[in-house]
């Protein structure tokens, strides 16, 4: 019962969260233009890549110490990889700017690149922040965290394009909610943080770091590739067709997938707490994540059903026919969203058992394998094609982690236990 509660406290924070999006997308769509969502999807697709490596994936290590002092110190060791990636990105910025913006496709990039760095340094709070509220069953703060952030990006949003800034007001308003839904959650994590941060000292931090180092050495590639793979079509479609298909594509992905990234979010924030618990404890997983794939293949099935059948009209209708080919685009997607939506909240079992190297190598294929599709449309000069060859790859690949996933928790990682604080040395 208490799973439930927690899960319902973010659950439905992202729910309220997404329908102010909602509410507000065909407001959006009529004050931006589809050149304006490609030049934001580029920033923040460089954006996720450039984040991976800004935490070195530590962040997800905090849920896993026995000792609160220690899931600090890797608070702490997460701020400090945070700050050393920003100022190299900073420095990088300046010296590499042209280059990095010729080879984009986009000309308006330059003058994006060099706020770089004060987005990495607000996802490294944040990320940091909301997984140490998690391990401190914080749900309260983490669902009125999602809260801050849309409200305040949705809002930015409307009220820059209504103004008629000369920047793009999407991209300046996802740093005002960086900056404000950072600094919302580590206030409501500051006290406890200080209270466990006691000894804190860098051999203490290093110890914590060399104890996980499978994170930065698998996860951190594993969530590169995925990132890097997720952003292929924004990056492709802006170099290979034009920013305007790269942000009809982005608009129609960011639709159905930002909901949906919330969903899982809020699922397996609280999901893998338990999960974690349980597995330590010695219960059966196998069945819970069993029975979970099942209701979401049962919740999902009319929803993105009927999405695949009206996506074009719906978003010509409610957004205006210039976003009617968006709906295109996400009426092809749909079977390989449909798939994710079902097995994504249980993406984290791998780390469970240790078994990063495996999802890294199935990552890195999966990358190739949707490069090759994207490729082949790009070629033959049509963006249905790339995006059905896209969806295709994409669909086989997700159904095949969702079947590894269950079939690890109910062999229990072929025996395998994670330790009490990490993985076997």
């Amino acid at each position: 019962m208490e799973a439930i509660r927690n899960f319902f406290k973010v659950f439905f924070s992202s729910v309220a969260a997404q329908a102010l999006s909602f509410a507000l997308a065909p407001v959006l769509s009529r004050l931006f233009l589809p050149e304006d969502f490609g030049l934001a999807g580029l920033y923040l697709g460089i954006l996720s890549l450039l984040s991976v490596i800004s935490t070195g994936k530590y962040e997800q290590a905090i849920m896993l110490p026995r000792k609160d002092m220690d899931a600090a110190r890797l608070f702490w060791l997460v701020m400090l990889i945070t700050l050393t990636v920003a100022l190299i990105t900073a420095l990088a910025a300046c010296l590499f700017n042209t280059p990095v913006t010729l080879l984009s496709g986009n000309e308006k990039l330059g003058p994006w690149l060099y706020l770089l760095p004060v987005s990495l340094l607000l996802h490294g709070i944040y990320q940091g922040s909301v997984f140490f509220a998690n391990r401190r069953k914080r749900f309260g703060l983490m669902g009125k965290g999602t809260l801050v952030q849309y409200g305040t990006l949705n809002l930015a949003r409307v009220a820059a394009g209504w103004g008629k800034t000369g920047f793009n007001g999407l991209i300046a308003g996802h740093l005002l909610a960086q900056f404000t839904s950072a600094v919302f959650v580590f206030r409501g994590v500051a006290k406890e943080l200080k209270t466990h941060s006691n000894h804190l000292s860098f051999h203490s931090i290093w110890e914590q770091a060399r104890i996980y180092l499978q994170y930065p050495r698998y996860n951190m590639l594993l969530s590169f590739t995925n990132n890097l793979s997720g952003s292929l079509p924004v990056f492709l479609f802006t170099w290979g067709f034009s920013p305007e298909v790269a942000g009809l594509y982005a608009f129609g992905y960011a639709f159905v997938f930002r909901p949906l990234s919330l969903f899982s979010q809020a699922t397996s924030q609280v999901l893998s707490q338990k999960i974690i618990q349980d597995h330590q404890n010695g219960r059966n997983i196998y069945q819970p994540l069993k029975k979970l794939a099942v209701r979401f293949f049962i919740a999902g099935l009319p929803v993105f059903a009927i999405l695949g059948l009206v996506a074009p009209a719906l978003f010509g209708f409610v957004f205006s026919e210039e976003y009617a080919r968006a709906g295109t685009f996400l009426q092809l997607l749909t079977p390989y969203l449909f798939i994710v939506f079902i097995a994504s909240p249980l993406s984290f079992v791998p780390e469970l058992f240790f078994r990063q190297k495996k999802a890294m190598v199935i990552d890195s294929i999966y990358l190739v394998l949707r490069f090759l599709a994207l490729w082949t449309g790009i070629r033959a000069g049509s963006v249905y094609l790339a995006l059905a060859l896209f969806s295709g790859v994409s669909m086989l690949v997700v159904s095949y982690n969702l079947f590894w996933y269950l079939s690890l928790a109910k062999s229990g990682g072929n025996g395998h236990r994670a330790a009490d604080t990490g993985p076997n040395k």
